[in-house]
């Protein structure tokens, strides 16, 4: 089963279903090391990230639930796992995809993501994708939701906002930002992009059509 062409097709038949361009992003799968480390070996090359990444910082900033003792990168993808705090200690991992729909360099191996996922056998959340050539209309999103602005550690308050608390069920959190901007690109372009949690692709149709209202309301002043 390639568990990565049929999440594809399973998108692509809502977007022409709906008129739509979403895209994957990011897909992360919790799994246990005990039973999957050495598979996962086999693919290729594992390096330990070291503490002053990107990647590690990150990852620190943004999960509060799990203790990040250490990552381990495949080759030179967007594949990386991190080690989970849990009972018994460290043996559970996540691992993430990223970089999937981006325009400023290679994306992730398509058939190296497929033997990964083939690995592990299941997908915990993907990160859903819209990108705009203008920007969302925020003010309208508000009315609806709550949005907070990312302010950095200057104090800085940016351009990205997030809806931390979507209401709607399996839809996580939703991000808004200037991918142009961020990736260095020479076009203006927007990205609002839902995490959605699923316990397999098939359940992925009711979020899809919630984010859909949610893209249509970003884009109401542009129609």
């Amino acid at each position: 089963m390639n568990i990565l062409q049929e999440l594809e097709d399973f998108i692509n038949t809502f977007n022409q279903d709906n008129s739509e361009d979403f895209q994957i992003d990011s897909i992360r799968v919790e799994f246990s090391k005990q039973y999957k480390q050495d598979d996962l070996k086999e693919l290729g090359n594992w390096s330990k990230i070291k503490k002053s990444s990107n990647i590690l910082a990150k990852l620190k900033k943004r999960l509060t639930d799990n203790e990040i003792t250490s990552a381990w990168r495949l080759e030179d993808q967007n594949i990386y796992y991190y080690n989970m705090q849990d009972a018994p200690k460290y043996r559970k991992a996540t691992l993430v995809i990223f970089g999937m729909k981006q325009y400023h360099k290679e994306a992730p191996k398509r058939e190296l993501i497929s033997k990964v996922l083939q690995v592990l056998k299941s997908v915990s959340n993907v990160d859903i994708c819209l990108d705009l050539p203008y920007k969302p209309n925020i003010e309208a999103l508000s009315k609806y939701f709550t949005l907070k602005p990312y302010i950095t550690k200057h104090g800085v308050i940016t351009n990205t906002s997030y809806i931390n608390d979507t209401g709607i069920l399996m839809i996580d959190k939703i991000t808004i930002y200037n991918k142009a901007h961020k990736n260095n690109l020479k076009n203006e372009l927007w990205r609002i992009e839902a995490k959605i949690s699923i316990p397999n692709f098939r359940a992925l149709m009711m979020p899809l059509h919630e984010f859909k209202q949610i893209t249509d309301i970003a884009r109401t002043a542009h129609d």
